[in-house]
């Protein structure tokens, strides 16, 4: 399917499942869900009173954890395509009472925001779901201000083999299975029910290495990923550079081989000194 066809599956997708979207997530995870999302927070250095940007939203649950890292003085803002997602998400708001949070329809290619005027952004289990994944970095990366990061964590497939051959059975027969019998078995068009695509849309998405190339292709530094679940998701953090860093030039090959041996020349000789 074309990108348009693409995006207008997935917010089918989404709204089908809107109403389970939680339980489903935790059964998935086996609970450890939440660990995984406070791990994403705690990268994302919010400061207090900071801002903080969650794009795929979702029902929002972590934009609230932005919400209550920034504290009352600061401010959360939850983006997704999905009109049921965000009724799930403004309801939540309105149970727990939360006063600094606010959620937006809006697409993740081109993010309803100004530039530069969060402090972080996040983005979670929906890089595999856009149209465009380097766009979608690019637009977080332009919603930070300078030295602000970008936290994404996504489904990965785990490198060791016995991991990986139990995630592949589990993920690609027992998710489908569990969300057929607990959530809808319905086809969205025509071609797959929810979580089927959900784990379908696993297979064309890039490995790390890429996902890291393209956070550094949109201009962000410091990019380095964090594993969970055995490999089973994989958290990428990046760091928009701030003035100073951008206005320096960028190293040459010759740079980038003798910067280690130099470091490691320095090291040995404050060994030494000692």
């Amino acid at each position: 399917m074309n990108g348009a066809e693409k995006a207008s599956f997935v917010n089918q997708v989404f709204d089908t499942i809107a109403g389970d979207y939680d339980r489903m997530n935790m059964l998935m995870t086996w609970g450890m869900l939440p660990m995984w999302q406070r791990r994403v927070m705690r990268y994302t250095d919010l400061p207090l009173a900071g801002r903080g940007l969650d794009v795929c939203c979702g029902t929002g649950e972590m934009a609230f954890q932005m919400a209550k890292l920034a504290g009352p003085y600061g401010e959360s803002v939850g983006v997704d395509l999905s009109r049921e997602m965000l009724a799930a998400a403004k309801e939540k708001k309105a149970q727990r009472q939360v006063e600094n949070i606010s959620f937006k329809e809006g697409d993740a290619l081109n993010l309803p925001v100004s530039t530069g005027s969060f402090d972080a952004a996040t983005c979670g289990y929906a890089l595999r779901n856009v149209t465009d994944i380097p766009r979608a970095i690019q637009e977080m990366a332009r919603a930070v201000r300078p030295g602000g990061k970008v936290v994404c964590i996504e489904v990965s497939r785990p490198l060791f083999p016995p991991a990986r051959l139990f995630f592949n059975f589990y993920y690609y027969k027992v998710v489908p299975w569990l969300g057929d019998r607990l959530v809808s078995r319905r086809l969205v068009g025509d071609q797959y029910s929810p979580y089927a695509w959900l784990a379908e849309s696993l297979r064309t998405f890039p490995n790390r290495r890429t996902i890291c190339r393209y956070y550094k292709e949109a201009g962000l530094v410091d990019v380095h990923t964090r594993s969970c679940g055995f490999g089973a998701t994989t958290i990428y953090v990046g760091r928009k550079p701030t003035k100073e860093e951008s206005l320096q030039p960028a190293p040459t090959v010759i740079d980038r081989v003798l910067g280690p041996i130099v470091q490691l020349k320095n090291k040995c000789l404050s060994c030494i000194k000692r």
